[in-house]
């Protein structure tokens, strides 16, 4: 997650620096320290749920925000490994005609033909309010253009032989996706044990099977092919993901004692998730341009220049030397900078939540839940030490004296999980889509 070149993240004076209540030193020292405790994974995966206003604006809903930023966030991250980090925030006028503000951050630069297919998406959800417009069709367009663009990351999913392993993946031997439904399958029996689950596991089984037939054929697709064999596997995925039976199995087989063979089934149902989330996208950007037509027919993108990392001492893995500004800081910061500024825009809905394409680690998590400006949607509980904040020059008293109380009261946080003993976690997935478990909102 390297930059190299951006935004000076590190200005600030000595007499101006937000670790004015904490040194750096000590604060990483302590993140170490957890790491070392913890397997660097303090707490375990979180979801919170949303409390939705009642409202008689035509503001978005609460849920939609957050299922709006989160897939832009999703698509926008198109690159593979720590690189396709991204997040969103929106800020919609208060008059709806005069449209949506989307503030998109990257762990690295979000390069032009990135830019040009978010432009597309945009135009896309545009359509949806104008009359004689198809949906079904608009929805099509959408997902065609989304398989495109992220073709070779979901060959990536798919571990398929079509694609070609990155280099930072040189090491890793994962068998392809598909040969991993032979180990999903046996564990049916394991979730519907009794005679009179016989049914029940009959249909859990064939589901599985015909899924695992499709993602096998496909590794002998024609080039030619290869887009249309895509999207009808993409397709099958979403289809799969949302029968009933299948979901009632997921869930059954995540309560049940975990085994080694119980977690690679679980991991296998989570990576079809994110395959069949690419339909899922489409299909939901779609139906919320329809609710809102007025908030989505004039789109305004906004990229965020990343901060260049800084060098650092400390860390826990010896090749560690720099620190990064996640893409979720950079947003608190932006948000924050526009808020102090005598340019503010008093028009406008503040963003109430930053959408990712991952969950957000365990030192966002924080941040974001002591800054508390913004709604914490999630965390995987990984602790990365080389997390860093942007020490400007530009903050105002209020927002320096906020950061460094914040983080001040981080540095509390880990020093207590520190001193509380030991207690290991094996790494989590650190992004999931909850497809087999949670309901689209169109």
């Amino acid at each position: 997650m390297s930059t190299a070149i951006g935004q000076p993240s590190r200005a600030a004076q000595q007499s101006t620096t937000i670790w004015s209540s904490i040194s750096e030193d000590d604060f990483r020292k302590n993140l170490v320290m957890l790491e070392e405790r913890t397997n660097a994974v303090p707490i375990d995966v979180q979801v919170f749920s949303l409390k939705e206003e009642v409202s008689n604006t035509s503001r978005l809903s609460l849920g939609v925000e957050q299922h709006v930023a989160d897939d832009l966030a999703f698509l926008a991250a198109v690159q593979e490994g720590a690189q396709s980090v991204a997040a969103v925030c929106l800020e919609q006028h208060l008059r709806p005609q005069a449209g949506l503000k989307i503030r998109i951050a990257g762990a690295d630069l979000i390069d032009e033909c990135a830019r040009a297919f978010m432009t597309h998406v945009c135009e896309v959800l545009g359509d949806v309010s104008k009359d004689g417009w198809c949906h079904m069709h608009l929805e099509e367009e959408l997902l065609d253009q989304i398989i495109k663009q992220h073709l070779y990351k979901i060959l990536g999913r798919l571990r398929s032989r079509k694609w070609e392993k990155p280099r930072y993946l040189a090491a890793s031997h994962k068998k392809p996706l598909w040969q991993d439904f032979e180990n999903v399958i046996h564990r049916v029996q394991h979730v519907y044990p009794s005679r009179k689950e016989k049914t029940y596991k009959q249909k859990v089984e064939n589901h599985l099977k015909a899924l695992a037939e499709l993602y096998q054929s496909f590794e002998e697709t024609a080039d030619d092919e290869l887009f249309l064999e895509l999207k009808n596997l993409v397709k099958s995925t979403y289809e799969f993901c949302r029968n009933k039976e299948v979901g009632q199995f997921a869930a059954q087989l995540e309560r049940l004692r975990p085994t080694p063979q119980i977690a690679a089934a679980v991991k296998a149902l989570h990576q079809l998730e994110k395959i069949g989330a690419y339909q899922r996208i489409a299909r939901d950007l779609v139906a919320s341009a329809s609710k809102y037509p007025d908030t989505f027919r004039n789109i305004n993108l906004s990229y965020l220049s990343p901060y260049a990392s800084m060098p650092t001492s400390i860390a826990h893995e010896p090749w560690a030397k720099t620190c990064h500004i996640h893409a979720e800081v950079q947003l608190v910061v932006e948000c924050d900078l526009q808020h102090a500024s005598a340019h503010a825009n008093d028009e406008s809905f503040s963003p109430r939540i930053i959408g990712t394409s991952k969950y957000l680690c365990y030192l966002c998590y924080l941040f974001i839940k002591i800054h508390g400006r913004f709604i914490v949607p999630n965390t995987h509980g990984r602790l990365y030490d080389q997390w860093t904040v942007p020490d400007l020059a530009e903050y105002n008293d209020e927002t320096r004296e906020r950061y460094a109380t914040i983080l001040a009261q981080i540095n509390e946080v880990v020093c207590k999980q520190s001193e509380e003993g030991a207690c290991w976690r094996a790494e989590p997935m650190t992004s999931r889509q909850n497809l087999l478990l949670e309901e689209s909102i169109g």
